[in-house]
């Protein structure tokens, strides 16, 4: 008997999303393999830890790497870093950062504030949180002597109508500005892990590591300047600062790492090709199975490299209804719905092959027409 049978629960098939309420990603088997290894006995674990972070810095082309619990947790310690700098009795005062000189940190202002609450955690630190409105000029002004950083949230949706990593970074670094980018999901391409440091000058970067990299979800990934790099790690665990909660075990660690170097090492086009086929295959099913119209994209919600197969349902049907329908089925199926700041129609809906398995392709295809062949 599995483990969700043993709990009574049965487990769902993700066509939608890496969403963090559905458990992120499956792990490769060779994650698993990691961990389980890991957990077989005891380790220095700052050594592994120093090993893991340097392997992490050099499959991402990075000066220095951190290995934290998701992105949130990297969210928080980054800030820290950025008020504190590497000075302990500095980082031992967070929140009560108030004397502190630079303990501003700027955001645009602008719809993905209310979209992505996320910037909320950076409060944690005790920062003050300046909002400011969504263009170059108004970021350059704004900067003063107590900037600590400018936080930016890269993303097709979230940089709409708000000036571009590609547009402000150069600006901010001009004038000294440390800049932090929280690319949480903004994976695939691989190249993203050093695109936004290397390329562009970010100061720091934060990934997911449950997400596309298919880590843990208990894992998240910080990259950059080494100063801030040694900074985050002395906010975190095992020290008694901000970051103790945010605790990386031995298994997280191996597991993080193994994933990270399967993620780098494929070809981007290989697992490009991978999920169109399984979309292909579901496009086809619903083709010739239902009155439906599709369009597949090469691009994901949030503007990754990766294929997602749009859907338009009949007039009357909703893919918030299909949703409800296929997650009620003896085989639970989870499709894609869009979040109302995509102001997408609501009877079109889309599937994600990310964490689709071949053989789950009829199972999607199936679902979606039994929802449309309701009277």
């Amino acid at each position: 008997m599995s483990f969700y049978e043993r709990m009574g629960i049965t487990p769902l098939i993700n066509a939608s999303e890496t969403y963090t309420n559905l458990g992120g990603s499956l792990m490769d088997p060779r994650t698993f393999q990691a961990m389980q290894e890991a957990g077989s006995g005891f380790v220095d674990y700052l050594h592994l830890l120093d090993v893991v972070c340097e392997r992490a810095a050099k499959l991402t082309n990075n000066d220095a790497a951190f290995i934290t619990t998701g992105a949130a947790g990297g969210v928080i310690l980054s800030a820290a870093a950025c008020i504190c700098g590497n000075e302990g009795e500095k980082l031992d005062r967070i929140p009560h950062v108030e004397d502190i000189t630079k303990n501003e940190i700027l955001l645009f202002d602008g719809k993905f504030r209310q979209q992505i609450p996320y910037w909320k955690l950076i409060g944690l630190t005790g920062a003050k949180i300046i909002a400011v409105e969504p263009t170059a000029e108004a970021m350059d002004k704004a900067v003063n002597e107590r900037t600590a950083a400018v936080f930016l949230f890269p993303s097709t949706l979230y940089e709409e109508g708000i000036p571009s990593c590609e547009e402000i970074i150069p600006v901010l670094k001009s004038k000294g500005v440390t800049v932090v980018v929280d690319a949480a999901a903004q994976l695939p391409p691989k190249s993203n892990l050093w695109y936004y440091t290397k390329e562009l000058g970010a100061d720091l970067c934060i990934f997911s590591g449950g997400k596309h990299i298919k880590g843990p979800q208990s894992t998240g990934l910080i990259v950059g300047r080494p100063d801030l790099i040694e900074a985050c790690r002395m906010a975190a665990s095992p020290n008694a600062r901000i970051g103790r909660a945010f605790k990386t075990g031995k298994e997280e660690l191996a597991g993080f790492i193994t994933a990270l170097e399967i993620f780098v090492n494929e070809e981007p086009e290989t697992g490009f090709k991978r999920q169109e086929a399984i979309l292909r295959k579901i496009e086809s099913l619903l083709i010739a199975g239902a009155d439906v119209q599709t369009e597949m994209l090469a691009q994901g919600r949030l503007g990754t490299y990766q294929p997602l197969l749009l859907i338009t349902l009949p007039a009357g049907k909703t893919a918030q209804d299909c949703n409800t329908y296929t997650r009620s089925l003896p085989q639970p199926i989870d499709v894609g719905v869009y979040s109302s700041e995509f102001q997408m129609p609501e009877n079109v809906m889309f599937v994600n092959a990310y964490n689709l398995k071949p053989e789950e392709a009829e199972f999607v295809a199936e679902g979606i027409i039994g929802y449309l062949n309701m009277l």
